[in-house]
């Protein structure tokens, strides 16, 4: 069943209401103003939640399949006179939500005071009530609201007016947090200095800064977001690359505002930096980041050059003037080492227009994957076997699916995915278990996209219009490799408009999008991007290319860090996408042992037929 989401707020809430109940595991806030507020906990089994709302009247909660109220899964609850109340709905429009025949919604306690109303109830994750959504790991859509009056006992809840929302969430996480802090604990931000965004929908900035002078190699355990007030909406994602030495690297003063980054304004020799080490990286959603107890992020070591780059992704679609920021990220360190080195591979699809995503499809599929050579030098290099701990699946827009698996053997294991996708919620998974990836595995990323909306293809780029389909590993120990790429072969990709030939190598692969069609002749004045906006586009059509793209040729590739000792030249190679079976594991059906399996009218249904079958029995 689709996975839905569930509206979450975490904050100090003023006016004499309680603070977050203390064995309620997670926190987030919903609205921006902080008067929802949701809490919880959950196990294998069910989920426990209580929500603190700014009025004294009623508040509900929903879990929708997209965001929008028909199809969702609905609790409304208010306290009167002293009594709580609680009601399991579902709304099947915009319009008041019927109550539920199952009510599936445990109430466990509510109260409210001068302020707030406060409840607390439980349910667990598969009901079996197809009126019922699922919640697993997926992301889920939450729908909030609240009104000021509890309901009428004629009419029901009344209309929730402005106080309402949706947000993205995930209720089934593996948040890690450290039992105790490190006795030695200092902090380094690398922040913006006064950047001004500037008014166009997409823009890269980048700032150079120096880092901590150290002595010794210390080692990052925690990365928090510092996003300057009233920029939450403009600043999509954040990454930090550790540059190697360079003595004569141009340097700016602190207080200079930065550059816009792969532009001939900023300093050619920051881009340098890129083939340094990825130490942080945060996105829309993704809150505090902390490293298990036994690993860590080096800096200060032989590979530090004292300097880091900062970029900073700005999405402004209101194309606002004037607007500056001073965001960015607050590295907590300590000189007591843990026993591993953390690392952050990055596998994804070539960002260029190599990768396309036709117009008028529901569930178009792309693949991506991290060749085994590669990945077999570089674990060879480090001497022992990588262990994956955490996750972060990245798509734009159009991205609805995402999953990371391992292919070894032949096989596939799913290490990570999300069938209900959101840009929106760029979320770091923590895994349950930590994942062993070894010499000869080979790593995959899928992606799956809806653009039944769009009537013209959309390439992969930078931008936020733009796609991309990649998923970032956190992982130990560390390994001088930083990225993989791929992408379906240029030529295979125009064969499905009738190319023959192109002039491409792949000891010179230039820009694709420049790339000269040679045969046939009557195609001989065109290139790849007159190719491939030439393809009038329908459904099937659409559909007909992922599976074309699938069964060609790829061109995989991978980069390191600058002071890897392994050249880079053997690694770019022609392959065919891996190929791997799934094991047919049958998942228990936890809803064919009961009656919870159908719906009430069912259930009344088969109790009337086994009486008439006993009163059938008794006449014989």
């Amino acid at each position: 069943m689709v996975g839905l989401s569930v509206i979450v707020v975490a904050v100090l809430l003023h006016g004499g209401a309680a603070s977050a109940t203390s064995d309620l595991t997670h926190h987030e806030v919903l609205d921006e103003n902080g008067d929802f507020v949701l809490s919880w906990t959950s196990d294998d089994e069910q989920i426990e939640l209580e929500a603190r709302v700014r009025t004294r009247g009623w508040l509900g909660l929903g879990l929708s399949p997209n965001g929008a109220m028909p199809g969702s899964d609905i609790v409304i609850g208010w306290v009167k006179d002293g009594q709580a109340y609680l009601t399991d709905r579902y709304a099947e429009d915009k319009a008041l939500p019927p109550v539920d025949e199952s009510q599936d919604w445990e109430l466990l306690s509510g109260y409210e005071n001068e302020t707030h109303t406060v409840l607390r109830f439980k349910r667990k994750l598969q009901t079996c009530d197809v009126r019922d959504r699922v919640i697993n790991k997926d992301t889920l859509r939450v729908l909030w609201a609240w009104n000021e009056h509890d309901p009428d006992g004629d009419t029901g809840p009344g209309y929730h007016g402005h106080h309402r929302g949706v947000r993205s969430s995930v209720l089934l996480r593996n948040d890690m947090e450290s039992d105790s802090l490190p006795a030695q604990v200092h902090t380094y931000d690398v922040t913006m200095a006064n950047a001004t965004i500037p008014a166009k929908r997409t823009t890269y900035w980048c700032k150079l800064l120096e880092g901590p002078t150290l002595q010794t190699k210390h080692h990052i355990f925690k990365v928090q977001p510092i996003i300057t007030p009233g920029n939450e909406g403009m600043v999509h994602h954040m990454t930090v690359f550790k540059c190697h030495p360079n003595p004569n690297r141009t340097v700016a003063h602190q207080d200079h505002p930065g550059h816009e980054c792969y532009t001939p304004n900023m300093p050619q020799d920051w881009s340098e930096c890129y083939k340094g080490s990825l130490i942080g990286a945060w996105a829309v959603g993704t809150g505090d980041l902390s490293f298990p107890s036994h690993v860590g992020y080096p800096i200060g070591d032989d590979t530090d050059g004292g300097q880091v780059l900062l970029e900073v992704h700005y999405d402004n679609p209101l194309y606002k003037e004037g607007t500056t920021d001073n965001s960015g990220l607050k590295f907590l360190y300590t000189p007591e080492l843990r026993q591993y080195d953390a690392g952050i591979l990055v596998v994804t699809q070539s960002v260029d227009y190599s990768q396309i995503v036709p117009p008028y499809a529901d569930d178009f599929r792309m693949d991506t994957f991290c060749n085994q050579e590669c990945l077999t030098e570089f674990i060879d290099k480090v001497g022992e076997r990588i262990h994956v701990f955490g996750n972060m699946p990245h798509a734009h827009l159009l991205g609805r699916k995402m999953k990371t698996s391992v292919i070894r053997d032949g096989v596939e294991t799913v290490l990570s995915q999300d069938n209900n996708y959101d840009f929106n919620l760029q979320y770091v998974r923590m895994l349950d278990q930590e994942f062993i990836i070894q010499k000869g595995d080979t790593i995959m990323t899928e992606c799956t996209y809806n653009s039944a909306h769009k009537n013209q293809a959309v390439y992969g780029g930078l931008g936020t219009d733009n796609e991309m389909c990649e998923s970032i590993l956190f992982y130990y120990p560390r390994m001088d490799m930083i990225f993989c790429d791929s992408s379906p072969h240029p030529q295979h990709i125009l064969s499905f408009a009738g190319v023959e030939e192109i002039n491409y190598s792949l000891d010179a692969p230039g820009w694709i999008n420049s790339i000269p069609v040679l045969k046939p002749v009557s195609m001989s004045n065109m290139t790849y991007a007159d190719v491939v906006e030439s393809i009038v586009w329908d459904r099937s059509k659409a559909q007909r290319f992922s599976t074309h793209l699938r069964e060609g040729p790829f061109i995989s590739d991978c980069g390191f860090r600058g002071q890897s000792s392994l050249g880079m030249s053997h690694f770019r190679k022609e392959s065919p996408l891996p190929r791997a079976t799934v094991p047919a594991a049958a998942p228990e059906d936890v809803c064919s042992t009961s009656l919870g399996t159908v719906g009430p009218e069912m259930v009344t249904m088969l109790h009337l037929l086994s009486i008439i079958i006993c009163s059938i029995l008794y006449t014989l």
